[in-house]
């Protein structure tokens, strides 16, 4: 409890960072990645994103859970928790698999392009990757930012993770949403494919209609429970 009170304190933290920089930004929140060099995006171990607003670095930051496992990246900063792939501008864009696909969208959402700030996600607790991962022998990271696929807890299984299925604080993981308020509950299931259930992903997409005309009357269709 007192791990997941901590947790929720750095959450805190980030979330009122976000909302300084798009103060300072023309109402424009940093973008959830980037390729290495862009002051743009949200988390990064030099300049620009939230560097500014939080200065604080390493495994005892706001940036890192307490119960992180160590950290061995050469490349980057310890952390924990992930960005919303979709606050984006345009938002809602899906990651293929291939990283210029989602890294080469630079612009950070404005947030009075958010309609509904305390229904959508905008950071979350993800699944550490281990030694292996793309095949370096030195390298433990956690994405800078996805949808509710890599939440931990999600996952039964996966490779090159460590404990996917295991939420961070027992049975549950701290979301921080748009408007900056906290919930602690359990992370979202997988049902088919990538998909999780309506009420999960209803939490990620930005554009709310067009979730429920465009994608969800499909993903029912193939039995996706809305529950």
């Amino acid at each position: 409890m007192a791990y997941q009170t901590k947790c929720v304190s750095n959450l805190n933290q980030l979330a009122n960072a976000f909302h300084a920089y798009a103060q300072d930004w023309d109402d424009r929140w940093p973008a959830p990645g980037g390729l290495a060099g862009n002051w743009s995006y949200w988390s990064q171990s030099g300049r620009g994103g939230l560097q500014g607003y939080i200065k604080q670095r390493g495994n005892g930051s706001v940036f890192c859970c307490p119960c992180m496992p160590e950290w061995k990246s050469f490349l980057y900063a310890p952390r924990t928790y992930c960005m919303n792939s979709y606050l984006r501008e345009p938002a809602d864009v899906e990651y293929t698999g291939y990283p210029g696909d989602c890294r080469s969208i630079l612009k950070g959402i404005r947030v009075q392009n958010i309609p509904e700030e305390r229904n959508t996600i905008l950071m979350f607790e993800g699944v550490p990757l281990t030694v292996g991962w793309e095949n370096d022998p030195y390298f433990i990271y956690i994405y800078r930012c996805c949808n509710w696929t890599r939440v931990r807890g999600y996952y039964p299984n996966i490779q090159h993770t460590i404990d996917p299925g295991i939420p961070w604080h027992g049975k549950f993981n701290n979301y921080v949403y748009c408007d900056g308020h906290i919930k602690t509950r359990r992370p979202g299931r997988k049902t088919r494919g990538e998909w999780s259930t309506h009420n999960e992903m209803y939490e990620w997409y930005v554009s709310k209609a067009r979730f429920e005309t465009d994608l969800w009357p499909t993903q029912a269709k193939q039995g996706v429970p809305y529950e």
